[in-house]
């Protein structure tokens, strides 16, 4: 009897939509099915948020400044990171261009279909993951952002009635210790806050109405950015200050894919929107 051949890997277009994970199983045979963990997939972007089944929800804050230092610890133990996704034949690269934690080995793994569950595999750490498909519908597209005021970078993407929001912090994280250990040696609490200020929000749209369901800084689950485009090469949504005061964030656009237009929040601006911004995205932003 001859084998049966292997089924051939997805493709990243293949990919776009929104993933849950339902099983890890680590290189010592951990198998973890309780942490929430979410893959939003754009054309090309991507942003990926997994918070323990205990993560502390603090529905009361405004900002990180309402936590304790206590708190604030509790928040390193997610983990949320975006990027772009890339595939060499059988082989899929996460750039985590923007990352919650310290830089660490590059994020590689192996994709196969196994039914309804997409099967990933670790190729320079032994894993096991299984992933399933969330129901969304609607268009897909994402952009790269960059704050001037500020100097930080972003990322917007949406898949069908799904999107992720990324803010990175002001600079850098230090790449030889963990988060937890650069907040429990931070001088003071305002560094820590400082540490932990970087914003990974995944959320959904309801007749045109985004709304934050999940986020690594807990004051900003309920928000409702209300992404705008500013011509075609500028997006402002709405933010809050440190102290947790509101304003609206003014981004420039450095690189897009899909239609600009799907990242409008509502459709009635959308279709009021430039005739650039309702074409693909200009060949330099790609």
């Amino acid at each position: 009897m001859s084998a049966k051949p292997h089924a051939l890997p997805p493709s990243v277009p293949e990919l776009t939509g929104v993933w849950h994970r339902s099983l890890l199983v680590d290189a010592d045979g951990r198998r973890d099915t309780t942490t929430a963990v979410t893959w939003v997939q754009g054309p090309a972007r991507y942003a990926d948020l997994r918070q323990p089944a205990n993560h502390p929800r603090h529905p009361g804050a405004t900002s990180l400044s309402d936590l304790r230092f206590e708190e604030l610890l509790g928040l390193t133990r997610q983990e949320a990171f975006a990027g772009r996704l890339r595939q060499r034949s059988d082989v899929f690269h996460w750039a985590r261009t923007l990352d919650f934690g310290p830089v660490g080995l590059p994020d590689a793994g192996r994709l196969r279909r196994e039914g309804a569950v997409l099967v990933e595999t670790g190729v320079h750490v032994a894993y096991l993951e299984h992933w399933r498909p969330v129901r969304s519908t609607g268009p897909s597209a994402a952009v790269e952002l960059f704050d001037p005021v500020t100097g930080c970078t972003g990322l917007l993407i949406r898949a069908g009635d799904r999107f992720a929001q990324v803010r990175d912090r002001a600079e850098p994280l230090p790449a030889d210790a963990s988060l937890a250990e650069l907040v429990r040696g931070a001088a003071d609490i305002g560094r820590a806050r400082a540490l932990l200020d970087f914003e990974l929000s995944l959320g959904r749209i309801d007749h045109g109405r985004w709304t934050v369901e999940r986020s690594t800084l807990p004051h900003r689950v309920g928000a409702v950015p209300a992404p705008a485009l500013d011509g075609c090469a500028g997006l402002v949504v709405n933010d809050a200050r440190p102290d947790g005061t509101p304003y609206t964030r003014a981004f420039e656009i450095t690189a897009a894919e899909g239609l600009l237009a799907a990242l409008h929040s509502t459709a009635a601006t959308a279709l009021a929107a430039s005739v650039n911004a309702s074409a693909p995205a200009p060949e330099g932003l790609r």
